[in-house]
């Protein structure tokens, strides 16, 4: 393997064991870059390396509060929310709702983010001195639900190298290529209309928010997740998996791939539980395994 060192060297590093775990998107990039694996084509169906590519599908309301009413999210902790669970997965009857998947919701708990996480009044001026004057005044008297919806995986969503833009490196960059489907857009309707009368019994001031509809794209301007699943999907086929079981790339055997990539769907609840899990799980194969007698752990 190769890599640039402090002083802008490229050295050489030979290895008997490769490990990328860099986090989904730089797991995919690095096997794109270094020609691990098919890349995916969507016109074809064909390749692995950026395909299921799957984000999170979330819907948030805000409630504004009279001043007699205190929140105080500045001390929140994540580990004391509740969320609930009535409307994830299969723990309701998904036929007249005309979708698949589901989600948890929750009040966000943990605490408030600057600038994009202050709800203020409708007709607030959006910088400056109005708002500065606004958020101070519903800074302690507001709250936030979200439903934190699966994401299932679409032929048309995908990651692959960019044909134009590259790193400093002179190496592509990775492309995403992105948008809601009309599952999507289903079940965020859906949670929008469980999450509202539970904030309109609250009895707000405003409430703030609103469902995706038909006319929705992503908009990568402002912050909504950074729990994406997929893209080097482990699997039994390697026609549609880049990895194995134990996640192994089936091209060389010597090279595991660990991370969310692994996942061909996204869930309702972030992956970084499963994550750690499946790094055990593959590294007690690699030692008990793969240092013993390298090669594939799985035959395809």
């Amino acid at each position: 393997m190769t890599y640039v060192d402090g002083q802008g060297r490229e050295m050489e590093q030979p290895a008997d064991l490769v490990i990328i775990g860099a986090f989904q998107f730089h797991n995919v990039h690095l096997m794109l870059l270094s020609g691990i694996g098919k890349p995916y084509n969507p016109e074809t169906g064909e390749g692995v390396v950026g395909r299921n590519f799957a984000y999170q599908n979330m819907t948030t309301i805000k409630a504004i509060f009279d001043k007699d009413t205190y929140t105080n999210p500045f001390i929140g902790a994540g580990g004391n929310g509740v969320g609930v669970d009535d409307f994830n997965a299969d723990n309701f009857d998904h036929g007249a709702a005309g979708f698949v998947g589901g989600s948890p919701f929750w009040v966000n708990q943990a605490g408030t983010k600057p600038i994009s996480g202050f709800p203020v009044p409708p007709g607030t001026p959006a910088w400056g001195s109005k708002w500065k004057a606004a958020v101070a005044d519903t800074y302690t008297h507001h709250l936030s639900m979200d439903a934190h919806g699966a994401h299932q995986s679409y032929r048309q969503n995908y990651l692959d190298l960019d044909p134009n833009y590259k790193n400093v490196f002179g190496q592509p960059l990775l492309r995403m290529t992105f948008d809601w489907q009309e599952n999507d857009i289903k079940m965020a309707q859906f949670m929008f209309d469980k999450m509202a009368p539970i904030a309109k019994a609250m009895k707000p001031k405003y409430i703030l928010g609103s469902p995706k509809n038909a006319n929705s794209h992503f908009d990568t301007t402002t912050y909504q997740t950074t729990h994406m699943n997929g893209g080097a999907v482990m699997g039994e086929d390697p026609k549609t998996s880049a990895v194995n079981r134990y996640l192994q790339s089936w091209d060389v055997h010597n090279v595991f791939v660990i991370g969310a990539s692994a996942f061909p769907q996204g869930l309702g609840y972030n992956p970084t539980g499963t994550v750690a899990a499946l790094a055990y799980w593959s590294a007690k194969a690699i030692r008990e395994q793969y240092l013993k007698n390298p090669g594939p752990l799985v035959q395809a």
